[in-house]
């Protein structure tokens, strides 16, 4: 095949990946729930002329019984991303849902772009830069949010493709350096694996400087030090200053993140099935260990300690799995890329290395036409919310039309959307940003239907504290998703579906609303009452749907909960004995089974086992 053939097979090759890409990133609809408590901060930046020095969102937290314990971080979370959510609040206020779309699916093409443009400076060949890009796409799908987070994976890949440029060939292009740190602090607190980048390149270089693995000449040091320790200097030009630094290094920030699921550790995930296995991520993580055992002598030193690094946190944080993986291949890239020329196409006789290429050509055109293919062909481009998973805008627009009154207590993941919605005729009880302590706590006392914090159950005579709660904050609305991010349907909603306290008045695939059963809440209770019968359909269905998309096999025990509380014995069986199967050993399945089967075999009622 003529260099100039080949050359045109790549290129078209690479084209049409990039543009199946593109495709896919306009594919997916706006679905992160944090997304839309940024825009709502966005537009209270922009219509009052300043930063929210308080959380002005909740009701709960205005009340002084609930003074937050910990003021320093509900301070970060509010003033650490003002200037990403100014500029996605004015892109969605212009151009709506198709606008932040668009702008995802840019950052995050010019993420793969940034990684394409890297391992071609470093001469990498052309089938192991798309089997890279494949490998960081996968990864990439999975944490599309819409974020700040985004412009913190794109400056990281950034930040280490200008340290590695001036090691390379010593340009002036590091000097954007400092402008683009001092941007990054002012988008989002990620800007903290700016420093860590830094602090690996500069710790490597001077390592091999003292032990004289490179040279600089004094002019090309004074710009390297002077450049990293004033991108670092800048940092503190932003609302927090240096606090963000500060605080993430201390005691009370990991008690804050402790429950979130973005901090746990990636395997225990896997174990227990709460996450399905990153298989992308897995294969990088082999790559990386083969990488440190047969080339760490001869790699840079700098990249080394960033490997180690970026693999041990990927490891003890889910968070830090996209950062790991975008730079990962550009670290392990180059390794791999000589392991391969030396192991394999040196040892081939002349004829197969030249015609090793060409097949390889053919090979990824083939290869991405038919992924772009499949991309058209299930993928549509609707630019809209995800109504059917995680924004709901139906009990929203129920809520808004019908003017219901009164406090509501909420999902958390549902606080972001009911804050953008309804602000401020209505606040919301909390939301995803978790910024009281005291407020998290009494919201898991009232989710997880507690009806004593010293007792499995409430003391003779007094009502259960999730009830107590709700009676305190003058609660007259809840909304809850109809399944856990988890898995595990609300306790407080089986509960409340037994309590004629409460009644159902809208249900769809993600949520239920209900309404206190007073006087005043005749007239809505009479016109929209749901039958009970229909909020459990809707559990099954989306429970069903639930372990067919994930997975997950937790769901499954909703099922068997679900089936239960319904009374259908037999299904509640097979659903858990499905559970048991696909988690865990020990799971608290197997005695519920037993249990079952114990029950309804003496009281012969039901013979459970057919």
């Amino acid at each position: 095949m003529k260099n100039k053939t080949f050359r045109t097979l790549v290129i078209i090759s690479f084209l049409i990946l990039f543009a199946a890409f593109f495709y896919r990133f306009l594919s997916i609809p706006v679905w992160d729930y944090d997304f839309w408590w940024h825009i709502a901060t966005g537009r209270y930046i922009v219509e009052n002329g300043h930063l929210p020095h308080l959380d002005p969102f909740s009701y709960t937290s205005e009340l002084s019984e609930n003074n937050n314990l910990f003021p320093r971080f509900e301070a970060l979370v509010l003033k650490n991303y003002w200037l990403s959510q100014t500029i996605f609040y004015l892109i969605y206020k212009k151009f709506g849902d198709a606008g932040m779309i668009f702008l995802r699916a840019i950052i995050l093409m010019l993420l793969l772009l940034s990684v394409w443009w890297g391992l071609r400076r470093d001469k990498v060949k052309f089938y192991i830069i798309f089997l890279c890009l494949f490998l960081l796409s996968i990864t990439v799908f999975s944490f599309t949010g819409e974020r700040p987070v985004l412009f913190s994976l794109l400056f990281s890949v950034i930040v280490f493709l200008l340290l590695d440029d001036f090691k390379k060939n010593r340009t002036r292009a590091i000097f954007l350096l400092i402008p683009l740190m001092l941007l990054w602090a002012n988008l989002h607190a990620g800007f903290m694996i700016g420093v860590i980048i830094i602090g690996a390149f500069i710790a490597g270089e001077t390592l091999d400087i003292i032990f004289k693995r490179t040279s600089y000449t004094k002019k090309e040091l004074f710009i390297l030090y002077l450049t990293t320790i004033s991108a670092i200097l800048v940092l503190g030009i932003n609302p927090n200053g240096y606090d963000t630094i500060f605080y993430s290094l201390s005691p009370d920030f990991r008690l804050l993140i402790k429950g979130s699921q973005e901090y746990q550790p990636v395997f225990p995930l896997y174990w227990s099935r709460i996450r399905s296995i990153d298989f992308d991520y897995i294969a990088l993580l082999a790559l990386s260990l083969i990488t440190l055992v047969s080339r760490a002598k001869k790699m840079d030193l700098s990249r080394l300690i960033l490997l180690l690094a970026l693999s041990v946190m990927s490891i003890y944080a889910l968070r830090f799995m996209v950062f790991y993986v975008a730079i990962g291949i550009l670290l392990i890239g180059k390794e791999i890329n000589h392991l391969i020329e030396n192991l394999l196409v040196s040892r081939m006789n002349e004829k197969w290395q030249r015609l090793l290429p060409n097949v390889f050509a053919v090979f990824i055109l083939i290869s991405s036409t038919v992924f772009s293919l499949g991309v058209v062909k299930f993928e549509w481009l609707r630019f809209e919310k995800a109504v059917t998973h995680s924004v709901p805008k139906g009990a929203v627009d129920f809520i808004e039309k019908n003017r219901i009154e009164g406090n509501i207590f909420n999902d958390f993941g549902f606080g972001g959307y009911l804050t953008w919605r309804l602000y401020p005729w209505k606040k919301n009880f909390v939301d995803t940003r978790w910024l009281n302590n005291t407020v998290n706590k009494e919201y898991e006392w009232i989710y997880n239907a507690v009806e004593s914090v010293r007792n499995k159950n409430a003391p003779e005579g007094k009502p259960p504290l999730w009830k107590r709660l709700l009676d305190h904050y003058h609660v007259n609305l809840i909304l809850l998703d109809t399944l856990g991010i988890q898995g595990g349907v609300p306790p407080l909603l089986m509960k409340i579906m037994e309590n004629d306290e409460w009644v159902p008045v809208y249900a769809d695939l993600i949520s239920t609303a209900f309404i206190r059963n007073t006087e005043e809440n005749q007239e809505i209770i009479n016109e929209f009452k749901v039958p009970k019968e229909t909020v459990y359909n809707f559990l099954i269905i989306r429970a069903i749907t639930k372990v067919i998309s994930t997975g997950n096999p937790a769901y499954l025990r909703d099922l068997g909960d679900i089936f239960f509380k319904t009374g259908r014995l037999k299904d509640a069986v097979t659903a858990y004995e499905y559970a048991a199967k696909r988690l865990p050993r020990f799971h608290p399945e197997r005695r519920r089974i037993e249990e079952l089967k114990e029950k309804w075999d003496r009281e012969g009622k039901i013979d459970v086992t057919k």
